[in-house]
């Protein structure tokens, strides 16, 4: 198909997805279905896209190794730099370097390339950081070596001798250990079991909505208190999960944080590092689990993601990776052999947990490259979930229509992200691995930058596939711009509550700030790690965009063209102020789903940032462009090395990682470091 009609299909599409946009505004009682309809628009929009950038070019290359689209003189000259570079640190095989780079940096996670980025290793090496020798390790191994780091740091699994008293209730009164009979917990109060159900239902299933609250308070708890609890019980299993999560859900925000590190207390808050809260609650139900764990049911499935839930509250990732393989494989099995009406409520509960499987095996896969299962493969063939099951937890006439309100907002948080996971997935999958665009000097932004005789050697270089990057940029845009209004913002207000009611006035502070303060603080509903996750993923993925560029300007300095220029000042700043990363979320780490995303994507960031004052280019980048700030930047630095400092507690890949960055930023975290133009010492608040 010729071009001009291709794009001309783009646009018509575009033009339906703001009918359907306008139609949701006004059409409030259908306002779920109507979202799912468009989040179908814009996957058709992303299919018609995938077949323009299929017919744009047809040379391949990886945007952020030094083999993508480098001339051989240019690759020789990197590679050789590096090599000399690596051999004065390094005994072993400095040949790696230029023995398949390609492949290499193609099966490395994304914070892990960039430390693989020549500019990036060469400044490490020469900082004189002893962990930089580790580097040739990761070169040669990948992966797995960095694994090896969150092995070492949980060599064993959670106490198990943590548990409830219990008592059988079919036997002769006394106390009980009979594996024969049903048991109670005398400390399991129904008062503690409708707060820690409460608990979850407003935090965990409010991001992630794997259970429906009245099916379960009314059929599994109603029961297990009349019957007790037995070991071949699903329904068992499943509270006890559910109760573990919500004591996490409670004590995670209110309790006392675990350490405090040069006066800043630990955003990981209640138990301790080897006694996180719930653990009695959930080895309860992991020595029930045995006798159900080998079930495809939608019940095992829920019981597999709960479990993963919890593991990673306790910064317990591969427990949490395992976890999720068991879920997706029972998932793809429950709906490969048997009929679904996908209308039915359990039909819907099956597709909303088929949908976590995907959004959580999504981030393991792109941010430690841990391997997939194949439940992907399925997306085409799973609706997205209506949730025509749910009433709402309003119970009073005058609170029905706050309550509606409030679980619409839920369910399009949901369906919002399933539709930006679409988005990251083909950013990672078209910008970071696509065919290289045969347009690829073509000026980003329209005729802001000039042609020059730069663009002749950029033809050698290759160079970001610009015409990709314009499309991606304009549908994420798109997404954002389609969001229902409560979920709405700009980059202007990103730090503000959401309008969550459109009439009403908005509050005078911020939602995300710097520093709350001592007094923890827990917003209805999980308000502000519910809202930072989608805003941050957001702002990860312009920022994965605009990546190629960084990459450009610290290798490949004199093709910088003006576009290309702001390009990289645009990756900057989308890196840079990132609400989960700033108070009330850093604070309640515990609830804030997928950790390991966060520190490793924060340990990239902090690299790339370093390099905007060792870096010529990159430091005439902010300081000329006018598109970022050093201000901006400082107060990022300052934030993320806070949450990596903290994380290395418990997170075997985070220690390493300060290994390379308390070094890098000695100046900085001893309060030596003043920042640039206003004189203001970086570390400061």
């Amino acid at each position: 198909m010729p071009q001009p009609l291709t794009i001309a299909c783009l646009r018509e599409l575009e033009e339906a997805l703001v009918v359907n946009k306008k139609r949701e505004l006004i059409e409030d009682g259908r306002k779920d279905k109507t979202m799912v309809h468009i989040l179908d628009a814009l996957t058709r929009l992303e299919n018609k896209f995938d077949n323009l950038s299929m017919t744009r070019g047809s040379s391949t290359s990886d945007v952020d190794s030094p083999a993508f689209g480098t001339s051989a003189s240019n690759m020789s000259s990197v590679t050789s730099f590096v090599k000399n570079a690596g051999e004065k640190h390094a005994k072993d095989k400095p040949q790696e370097f230029s023995s398949g780079p390609r492949q290499r940096y193609q099966h490395l996670t994304v914070p892990h390339k960039i430390m693989l980025w020549p500019s990036i290793y060469i400044h490490l090496i020469s900082s004189d950081i002893s962990a930089a020798s580790d580097l040739q390790y990761i070169l040669q191994e990948g992966t797995p070596w960095v694994i090896k780091r969150e092995l070492s740091k949980h060599p064993e699994p959670l106490r198990s001798d943590i548990g409830l008293p219990c008592f059988s209730v079919t036997g002769p009164g006394g106390a009980s250990n009979s594996r024969s009979s049903n048991v109670a917990f005398p400390t399991l109060t129904p008062a503690q079991i409708q707060e820690y159900s409460d608990a979850y239902f407003n935090t965990f299933n409010v991001l992630y909505p794997l259970l429906n609250r009245e099916s379960f308070m009314n059929e599994v708890v109603a029961r297990l208190l009349r019957e007790g609890y037995g070991d071949g019980d699903i329904g068992s299993v499943l509270a006890l999960l559910v109760f573990a999560l919500g004591q996490v859900a409670i004590e995670g925000v209110f309790e006392r944080p675990i350490s405090i590190v040069d006066g800043q207390p630990s955003g990981f808050r209640g138990g301790s590092i080897d006694q996180p809260p719930g653990l009695g609650l959930f080895n309860e139900a992991r020595r029930r689990l045995g006798f159900v764990a080998t079930q495809c049911s939608l019940q095992n499935v829920q019981i597999m993601l709960l479990q993963a839930t919890y593991y990673e509250s306790t910064a317990r990732h591969l427990d949490f990776w395992r976890s999720t393989v068991a879920a997706s494989m029972a998932c793809q099995v429950l709906i490969r052999c048997q009929t679904t009406d996908w209308a039915s409520t359990e039909g819907d509960l099956i597709k909303r947990a088929y949908w976590t499987c995907i959004l959580t095996e999504d981030l393991y896969h792109f941010d430690l490259d841990l391997p997939q299962t194949g439940i992907h493969t399925m997306e085409d063939e799973v609706p997205l979930p209506y949730f025509n099951d749910e009433q709402g937890p309003g119970t009073s006439p005058t609170g029905i229509a706050a309550a509606t309100l409030e679980r619409n907002n839920h369910r399009y948080h949901f369906l919002a992200m399933i539709a930006l996971r679409r988005l990251i997935a083909r950013i990672h999958g078209v910008v970071h691995e696509c065919e290289r665009a045969s347009s690829h000097s073509e000026p980003l932004f329209g005729a802001s930058g000039s042609h020059d005789s730069s663009h002749d050697m950029a033809d050698d270089y290759g160079g970001p596939p610009v015409a990709v990057i314009r499309e991606m940029v304009r549908q994420l845009d798109s997404w954002r711009a389609l969001l229902p209004r409560p979920l709405q913002w700009s980059d202007n207000d990103k730090f503000d509550f959401p309008a969550a009611d459109p009439t009403a006035r908005r509050p005078n502070e911020a939602l995300f700030s710097v520093d709350q303060g001592p007094v923890p603080i827990g917003h209805k509903y999980n308000l502000d790690v519910v809202t930072a996750q989608l805003r941050t993923r957001f702002y990860y993925a312009r920022f994965m965009m605009y990546r190629p560029f960084v990459y450009k300007a610290l290798h490949f300095p004199e093709l910088m063209t003006d576009d290309d220029r702001n390009c990289c000042a645009l990756a900057i700043k989308s890196a840079c102020m990132w609400p989960l990363a700033m108070s009330p979320p850093k604070n309640k780490k515990r609830l804030v789903p997928h950790l390991f995303a966060w520190t490793q994507n924060f340990m990239g960031i902090l690299l790339i940032l370093s390099m905007c004052t060792a870096n010529e280019c990159m430091r005439r980048i902010v300081d000329e462009g006018g598109v970022v700030g050093w201000q901006e930047i400082d107060r990022t630095i300052h934030l993320m090395l806070e949450w990596v400092r903290d994380a290395k507690q418990v997170d075997g890949i985070a220690e390493w990682s300060w290994g390379i960055l308390e070094p890098l930023y000695k100046d900085r975290l001893s309060g030596n470091y003043t920042g640039h133009a206003s004189g203001r010492l970086l570390g400061g608040k």
